[in-house]
């Protein structure tokens, strides 16, 4: 049954009071609580069980007709993170607005959907700014709400409350829970701290010296182990008509790791290692021990029943080990290291729905991987180098003279001496070191060298990516550019005969300065900058060296 003849809910208001006898509303009014939902337990992660109620098709359908008409009249408050459509809000917006915060506080919100009950979406939907005339609000909250008992003072009564995994339990949770958003954010935000609610999870942080006590205080000073909340502060909770799961509720400082919806956020917004641990450990199973096995043991052994609806556990574990590895892409970012390696990974072994890896681009990987070199040839010579392991980088053998140094280009004040430790004239490559490493300004990521197989799909038109300092520019910022492949040639740098195709040529892209700096393939390095035009000759051909040449150097270290 579809909704499609009403443009919006008024229209469902004239049908309703004119007793139209649509099919839909023979499916709110008509059929038995059997056969308009049905009702099941499944194990929670935490122990113990969870109700679900998962209407039937019938009701099923007209739920989503409603929803659809209820997001046009929504309109989610800014601290409000779940539930909201589209990808602008999620575990990790709503992780992000407590990053690097000295406190971080978690709440649930006992039983959240069950204690949302008829009257409430009812009234709430009467109330402004909806105005929904009360033939609607009764029938919204007929069609979301189940029927229960309910112990109140000693005794069974029936009630109706919202249905645990219904289509229309999450917008008029959020719809309901408006006032208690509003409440709690207004007070938090005098007390200098950060407001959010995702579903039932409220967090809420601060970077005051002490958490401030309007809200709780910890039970015993010298220890962090309970946290209570004020009276005044679960008088506002309770006013609105939630309950706090206090055995969920507490408080970390920055010494702690800190946890929002499951992400860490002392730093960054982050996966926890175990989780980062576990898919390498999946990885690795099916590398070494074949798809059968690995699936066996991950059914068998690593998969335990954590509350997940029947027809929604999965059975295929390439794509439970692909949704891992996406979740990891969709906190870290798709130029993270470790999801593009664990992405990689999984290419090589899957049969299908391989990931796309994109180019890096301007990212956080390539401004830290990517260093500026400088030494004192000729009055003056500067070039790029890049990390590609701890304490070690790769740039051309031409970019190394006396007083070498280099160091991150945002932070010139620091440059650090360093020395050659391999150099192949016949390609013009180089590697070198830090003299004295400083821990503090190790590079914060290193640059993967592409495979053999990986830059054998390398052809002429293949779109890659050229890093440096070209310089020309007096930029404090990496320039990257994008070009394509135009052929491959043999050429050396000593004079010496070329046995090998060593050598790409580049559309554009490189320039004076920019040598040793990365030619980038699907992420991976597939070249190293040797030759472009400079101020002097516009004519130098853009060239780099292939990357097989720098694993050659590596290997004699």
């Amino acid at each position: 049954m579809s909704l499609k003849p009403f443009a919006n809910l008024r229209q469902i208001a004239f049908a309703l009071r004119r007793n139209y006898r649509k099919r839909f509303v023979y499916i709110a009014y008509g059929l038995a609580p059997g056969a308009r939902y049905k009702e099941f337990t499944i194990p929670k992660k935490s122990g113990g069980t969870r109700r679900i109620c998962a209407p039937r098709i019938a009701l099923l359908g007209l739920q989503r007709d409603i929803l659809r008409l209820l997001e046009s009249d929504y309109r989610p408050r800014a601290h409000v993170h779940g539930f909201v459509g589209g990808h602008q809000r999620s575990i990790v917006s709503n992780a992000r607005q407590h990053v690097g915060k000295r406190w971080v506080l978690n709440i649930d919100l006992e039983d959240y959907f069950e204690t949302i009950h008829f009257g409430r979406i009812r009234g709430r939907l009467m109330a402004p700014p909806y105005d929904y005339p009360e033939e609607i609000a009764q029938f919204i909250a007929h069609i979301a709400c189940f029927q229960t008992e309910k112990e109140v003072e000693g005794s069974l009564r029936t009630t109706h409350v919202l249905m645990p995994g219904a289509a229309l339990s999450p917008i008029l949770a959020n719809i309901v829970s408006d006032k208690l958003d509003a409440e709690l954010a207004r007070f938090c935000r005098q007390l200098g701290c950060t407001y959010t609610r995702y579903a039932d999870d409220i967090t809420i942080s601060s970077n005051r010296r002490t958490f401030p006590a309007p809200i709780g205080r910890f039970a015993n000073p010298d220890s962090h182990d309970d946290f209570i909340l004020s009276d005044t502060f679960q008088q506002m909770i309770e006013d609105n008509g939630f309950r706090i799961n206090h055995a969920k509720t507490r408080l970390l400082g920055a010494a702690f790791q800190q946890e929002v919806t499951g992400l860490v956020v002392n730093e960054k917004v982050n996966v926890k290692r175990k989780f980062v641990r576990d898919v390498r450990a999946m990885l690795h199973d099916w590398e070494f021990n074949g798809y059968a096995a690995a699936s066996a043991r991950h059914f068998n052994d690593k998969r335990p029943d954590r509350g997940r609806l029947p027809e929604q556990e999965a059975t295929n574990f390439e794509w439970v080990l692909r949704g891992k590895i996406e979740f990891i892409r969709q906190v870290k970012g798709s130029t993270d290291q470790v999801f593009r390696g664990l992405a990689a990974r999984f290419n090589a072994l899957s049969s299908g729905g391989q990931f796309s890896i994109p180019l890096v681009e301007d990212s956080e990987v390539l401004n830290a991987a990517v260093w500026y070199l400088e030494n004192d040839t000729d009055g003056g010579s500067v070039g790029t180098c890049f990390a590609v392991a701890e304490n070690l980088f790769a740039t051309c053998a031409h970019c190394l003279g006396p007083n070498l140094r280099i160091f991150p280009r945002q932070s010139p004040a620091f440059a650090m001496e360093a020395d050659e430790v391999a150099r192949d004239e016949h390609n013009d490559l180089a590697l070198i070191r830090l003299r004295t490493p400083m821990p503090a300004f190790n590079p914060a990521a290193t640059l993967q060298m592409a495979s053999r197989a990986e830059a054998g799909a390398l052809g002429i038109r293949s779109a890659v990516q050229a890093a440096g300092y070209p310089s020309n520019l007096d930029s404090t910022s990496l320039t990257i550019r994008d070009t394509e492949v135009t052929g491959f040639s043999r050429q050396t740098f000593d004079g010496t005969p070329a046995t090998s195709d060593n050598v790409i040529a580049l559309l554009s892209g490189t320039y004076e300065g920019m040598s040793g700096g990365p030619v980038l393939f699907s992420g991976k390095v597939v070249g190293v900058i040797v030759r472009g035009p400079n101020d002097d000759d516009r004519t130098i051909p853009f060239l780099a060296v292939r990357s097989e040449f720098v694993d050659a150097l590596l290997a004699t270290l």
